[in-house]
């Protein structure tokens, strides 16, 4: 199975954190959805490093000064997704 997208990462993460926020679920469920969090957060954050450098070595190629690290990825609705497609292990 392919690796979900960023955007795709990033809804499901918020809807991770949304339920752990409700507070209705028990302390086995919620140990595992901080995990899938974490799990994501850090796909997350290997995306966007990713990203940088592709964007910076283009950019040093047209002699233009590289971007900063980013800061926070847009906000967007999140789809309804398959809870497979984030097994990231």
């Amino acid at each position: 199975m392919s690796k979900p997208t960023f955007e795709q990462a990033i809804n499901e993460l918020k809807r991770t954190v949304e339920k752990l926020e409700s507070g209705d679920l028990d302390l086995e469920t919620s140990l595992k959805d901080f995990e899938k969090g974490i799990k994501i957060q850090n796909y997350c954050k290997k995306k966007l490093e990713e990203a940088t450098l592709q964007v910076n070595l283009l950019l040093e190629a047209g002699k233009i000064p590289p971007l900063s690290p980013p800061k926070a990825p847009p906000q967007s609705p999140p789809p309804d997704l398959s809870s497979k497609l984030f097994d990231l292990d």
